[in-house]
């Protein structure tokens, strides 16, 4: 059975009350945020970040290659869950 999230859009009077209640997670996004997401990124020349130390392989930090999928393998890796057990839901990391 796959997780479902449901989203709602909710008043102020309601919200107050679903934070009180830990089994509520809630999640906020603004229009800017998802504008600012989905925007191309400015360009950013490689050399101006990475040491020089590593400079014979440029070409591996430019965009055409982060752009590129990872090439098939015969093997992939597993992760076992444990059981009766579900990954957690929500960001890897801060999104601030």
């Amino acid at each position: 059975m796959l997780n479902t999230l449901d989203i709602h859009i909710i008043g102020a009077t309601l919200l107050a009350q679903l934070t009180k209640k830990p089994k509520y997670t809630i999640f906020a996004v603004t229009i800017a945020d998802i504008k600012k997401a989905l925007a191309l990124k400015k360009h950013t020349n490689p050399a101006t970040k990475v040491l020089v130390c590593h400079y014979n392989n440029l070409e591996v930090f430019l965009r055409k290659e982060a752009n590129k999928l990872a090439e098939y393998r015969l093997y992939n890796h597993k992760i076992v869950l444990k059981e009766g057990k579900q990954p957690g839901f929500g960001p890897l990391y801060g999104m601030s």
